[in-house]
């Protein structure tokens, strides 16, 4: 499934309006109090029992509008960083060592400058960029600790 940054930003803009909207309705429910306090209805205790659980009720959709907005500031930061892992991995193909072992190397038309270098399989799964260390026989992940072989085992 793919989001986007507008997706997102509109919902963000959705839960502060609605948060506005609350704010709204507080302030016209306390202007109802207090037309309430200066009329002949002040007294009865089913109004004033109404009046208080609309307040909570706002009281609380505010608090919720705010755990929302939180929420999805969060998720847009997450979106934000796969995107960029996922663009700075389009950079890269799986290859397949002369040994048989997988890895993903850099293509050499983006290689911004950048030496040749490899990426381990394992880590690309769990969203980790790390880049594979050794010589041109053997190279070894830093991170999880895997060894792929990169020359021809000859017999």
């Amino acid at each position: 499934m793919d989001f986007d940054f507008e997706s997102l930003n509109s919902a963000v803009g959705l839960a502060g309006d609605a948060g506005t909207a609350t704010g709204k309705i507080a302030n016209a429910i306390s202007t109802v109090q207090g037309l309430f306090k200066k009329s002949e209805a002040a007294g009865n205790a089913d109004i004033k029992l109404a009046l208080s659980d609309l307040t909570l009720q706002v009281a609380n959709a505010q608090v919720a509008n705010a755990d929302l907005k939180l929420q999805l500031s969060a998720l847009q930061d997450k979106l934000r960083e796969a995107q960029a892992f996922k663009s700075d991995l389009d950079r890269y193909a799986l290859w397949e060592t002369p040994a048989g072992a997988v890895v993903y190397r850099l293509e050499k038309d983006i290689r911004n400058g950048e030496p040749r270098h490899y990426l381990c399989p394992n880590c690309i799964e769990t969203k980790r960029k790390s880049i594979l260390q050794g010589h041109s026989g053997f190279r070894d992940c830093p991170n999880c600790q895997r060894g792929f072989s990169f020359d021809e085992m000859r017999f």
